[in-house]
Parts: structure tokens; C-alpha cells; sequence
């Protein structure tokens, strides 16, 4: 994915030149398998975000944007059913880890108190905001949520997440790719206020 509009710099720093890798492994075959992977992680123990990856794969090809989010949203709806086990058999080791290395105890407390009432709610809305997925995969086995209500829930909660992401891109590709590339840094800055902010905003909610 290169732009004819834009000069790139003569001497990159380290965020072009990462920028520029990510952009060319995104038309790499391994591409999709790893972020398949990191889709997986993310449900239940992994930090990080296929979004970094999945944003220049969408941009480069756009043509396989619905396959490209079908394959980030099936892969962390799997994840997901870690995270329920985890929860579910292994909270007092694995899962109470997990929970309190991202500092969310007191959230996940407030959680398993509505549990009764709405978790199903709770299920679908969070899973198509930034919010870490985990933290509801986690508490839905903790809690022993109808396991085949988590999984269409998960499922259909990914699907809107990661395809909203993937309408965007499909419409609005080229402005996109052309506002990332001319003001990378801000751009850069955006991506890690959403990401960021979704540990954020779990605190509040």
C-alpha cells in the first residue's frame, strides 16, 4: 500500500519504519494467520489488538475487508470460549491473574453482582466496544452463563465489532489510508486512545 500523494520522509524514524512493515506484511500470506492469532489471544489473555494489522490488511486489499473481519471476529469469538473456561474452571489461579493484571477487580465484582439480572446485556454491548473482551469471556465461565447463549452472543457481538470496522474501510479506504499516511502520529496517537481507552472506560462502567 503506497501513496503517490504522499513524500515520504528521506530518513524515517522508527514510527514510519514501523508503519512500513506493518503495511507490507499486511499483503503477506502469514498475514491473516497471525492476525487470526492474536484475534484468539485477545478474548481471553493477550493485551494487544488485531486492529494495527487488520486496518492495513483492509486498506491494501479492500476487496477482502468482509473476509478479513470474518476471520478477526470468528478467531476471537473462539478466543472467547478460552476465556469462559479459564472462568470457569480456573478463576482462583489463571483468571483472577489475569483480572487483577489488568486492575479490574473491583469491576469484575460489580459485574458478578448484575450478573442474575442482565448478563446477557452486558455480554452484547460490551462486545462491540474497544472494552476488554476478556474481562466478559472470563466472568461469563466464573459465573456459569448458559454456555451456548455466550457463544451466539459472543459470535454476533464480534461479527458487528469487527465488520463495523470493515464498512469504514471498504467506504472510506482511501481517505483513511491517505490521512494515516500524511499525519501518521496523530494517526498513530487515535488508534492507542481507542485501544487505551477501552481499559479506561471498563472502570466507569
Amino acid at each position: 500500500m503506497t501513496s503517490t500523494a504522499t513524500e515520504k520522509p528521506a530518513n524515517p524514524g522508527w514510527l514510519q519504519r514501523s508503519y512500513d512493515w506493518v503495511v507490507a506484511f499486511s499483503s503477506h500470506p502469514k498475514a491473516v494467520w497471525i492476525m487470526a492469532l492474536i484475534s484468539f489471544a485477545e478474548s481471553s489473555i493477550c493485551p494487544i489488538t488485531p486492529l494495527p494489522l487488520l486496518i492495513p490488511m483492509c486498506l491494501a486489499q479492500p476487496k477482502r475487508a468482509w473476509y478479513f473481519a470474518a476471520v478477526a471476529a470468528t478467531s476471537s469469538a473462539a478466543g472467547g470460549i478460552v476465556g469462559y473456561g479459564i472462568g470457569h474452571m480456573l478463576y482462583d489461579t489463571v483468571g483472577l491473574w489475569i483480572i487483577t493484571t489488568y486492575g479490574l477487580i473491583e469491576q469484575a465484582a460489580s459485574l458478578r453482582e448484575r450478573a442474575n439480572d442482565y448478563w446477557i446485556y452486558i455480554l452484547l454491548t460490551k462486545g462491540v466496544t474497544p472494552i476488554p473482551f476478556k474481562l466478559v469471556t472470563i466472568m461469563s465461565g466464573l459465573i456459569d452463563f448458559n454456555f451456548w447463549t455466550f457463544l451466539w452472543a459472543s459470535f454476533f457481538a464480534r461479527f458487528t465489532y469487527f465488520f463495523v470496522f470493515a464498512l469504514a474501510l471498504r467506504m472510506f479506504g482511501e481517505q483513511i489510508r491517505e490521512f494515516i499516511e500524511k499525519r501518521l502520529k496523530l494517526a498513530t496517537f487515535i488508534l492507542l486512545f481507542f485501544i487505551i481507552g477501552g481499559f479506561v472506560l471498563i472502570r466507569y462502567i
